[in-house]
């Protein structure tokens, strides 16, 4: 996989940024105490680290084999690999419905069952690879949530309250760094990742001004839909619009 920065540094910026000791990190990973300082120096990090970090990190495991420049594991990814899949309409049925329906939401897409996957899944494309970068971190991070350029603007524009309103080709652009990462693209990343913003902010090195605009206030709900939807197959997504639709009276 291509389009990441060096994972070392990656991870050094996040516990920088959250005061993180090194062997206290180490130890509620319970990891060796070589593993991880040789991963800050440079050196790939294990599956096993990756997989223990997740919880400790309260981030995705997944997100971090991503930010490792490393495949995905085939638990972890997404199932599909349909072109025309896309989440767009659960995202919009999700930010309507009534605040009561939404957890209903999230309950239908868990009850459906993992199935079994034929061959890879999740968005591997050739325009969906990337030179290194902050942007190329951001846009894998998209992918591993099987969203491609069109869902991820459309996502954007619901977790932003329609304040980020971009093309799909502009979203392409800031995987390979022809579009500038601002402060407010951050932040509406974060929110539709559900990463907190400081963090993603401070693996790209970007400051975040006090002022920035609040994201949707259904930000939190579209982040939590649209990373449980990643498991979904075509028919099973389908099915899931359905039920989203009903939600939300449509």
């Amino acid at each position: 996989m291509t389009g990441v920065l060096e994972f070392g540094a990656l991870l050094a910026r996040l516990m920088g940024h959250r005061m993180l000791d090194t062997s206290v990190l180490s130890t509620a990973a319970g990891t060796g105490l070589e593993e991880l300082p040789a991963a800050l120096d440079g050196r790939p990090p294990t599956e096993g680290l990756l997989r223990n970090l997740g919880p400790v990190l309260s981030l995705h495991a997944a997100d971090l084999f991503v930010l490792a420049g490393q495949p995905v594991p085939d638990g972890l990814t997404p199932v599909t690999r349909n072109p025309h899949w896309s989440v767009s309409s659960v995202v919009y049925n999700t930010m309507v419905m009534p605040a009561d329906n939404r957890r209903p939401l999230l309950d239908a897409i868990r009850a459906q069952p993992l199935v079994r996957r034929k061959g890879r899944g999740g968005i591997d494309r050739p325009h969906h690879r990337y030179e290194p970068g902050f942007g190329a971190v951001i846009l894998q991070l998209t992918h591993n949530r099987n969203l491609n350029w069109t869902c991820t603007a459309k996502a954007l524009y619901a977790v932003t309250g329609g304040r980020i309103y971009l093309s799909a080709s502009t979203i392409g652009g800031i995987g390979r760094g022809s579009v500038e990462v601002t402060p407010e693209l951050v932040a509406g990343f974060a929110g539709l990742l559900g990463i907190p913003a400081p963090d993603l902010a401070a693996l790209g090195r970007v400051r975040l001004p006090d002022d920035l605009p609040s994201l949707h206030p259904r930000a939190a709900d579209v982040a939590a839909v649209v990373w449980e939807a990643r498991h979904l197959t075509t028919a099973q997504l389908d099915a899931v619009e359905r039920i989203s639709r009903a939600l939300a009276a449509r």
